[in-house]
């Protein structure tokens, strides 16, 4: 897979994260300017391209530098911070519009209603259960508790959990030259334009748990996590897939029906 430095895959992430919140902002419509026009084109081109630019250089010539002494590693990583600061100047230009937006809101709704002072308190209400995030977590309470406690065992079911409901996100890894039993999954989750590997191995000492971010096929980073931790990610990102997704949520929702 391909690879990053590390300095630069923090950078991308950061990048992405600016250009998540713009895309919510973006979502709700509203003119087309220089800002939405220049943060759309960001994720569309100047970053994958400032990427794939890096990409194209071989690996063993990497540490090499150039007329001006720097090497691609540092190439790239100062173009990347030129695109964060330009993606965080645009979001900024895009939340100052927005700003304005809310304050109109605010005075409409004193127009329309009178002062919030003047009106009684409103009573707590009980927060709503996300249907989505209520079948995922029986499944993975199913899966934690028909494994037990061996390590070996949660990978296996897990594995054949996943390979029935969401084989379109899972990757398996067995033994003995691909012909044993299974000893690592790969559950990748789109996430906007990213996706997020949630990896699992057993391991003689237990569990290895990890989570990998991946940006147009190329690895960034990857964190190791403990078992609960990453349950709990993995929790929240499967549970935003399957509301997004009709047809995983209704396989889900059948077999937990079963």
């Amino acid at each position: 897979m391909m690879q990053v430095p590390d300095e630069a895959a923090q950078r991308v992430s950061r990048i992405e994260a600016l250009l998540d919140e713009a895309e919510r902002m973006l979502a709700h419509g509203g003119s087309v300017d220089e800002a939405s026009f220049s943060l759309r084109e960001t994720r569309a081109r100047y970053l994958p391209d400032t990427l794939r630019a890096y990409l194209d250089v071989p690996p063993s010539l990497r540490g090499e530098r150039d007329a001006s002494g720097r090497t691609p590693d540092e190439l790239l990583i100062a173009q990347l911070d030129h695109l964060e600061r330009a993606t965080a100047q645009r979001l900024r230009e895009l939340a100052a519009r927005g700003t304005e937006g809310i304050a109109a809101n605010g005075a409409f709704l004193t127009e329309r209603f009178g002062p919030a002072t003047a009106l009684p308190e409103a009573a707590p209400a009980a927060p709503a259960t996300s249907v989505p995030l209520a079948l995922v977590r029986t499944l993975l309470d199913g899966i934690e508790r028909d494994a037990g406690p061996q390590p070996s065992s949660l990978v296996a079911v897990a594995a054949e959990r996943f390979a029935a409901l969401v084989p379109q996100l899972l990757t398996v890894q067995k033994g003995r030259m691909g012909f044993g039993a299974i000893e690592a999954l790969q559950l990748t989750i789109p996430v906007g334009d990213r996706a997020l590997r949630f990896n699992l191995a057993a391991q003689r000492g237990g569990i290895e748990a990890s989570v990998t971010n991946v940006v147009r096929g190329i690895a960034l980073k990857t964190e190791s996590f403990d078992l609960d931790t990453w349950l709990h990610g993995l929790y929240e990102n499967l549970g935003a897939f399957v509301e997004r997704d009709r047809r995983t949520r209704e396989t889900l929702t059948r077999f937990l029906e079963r």
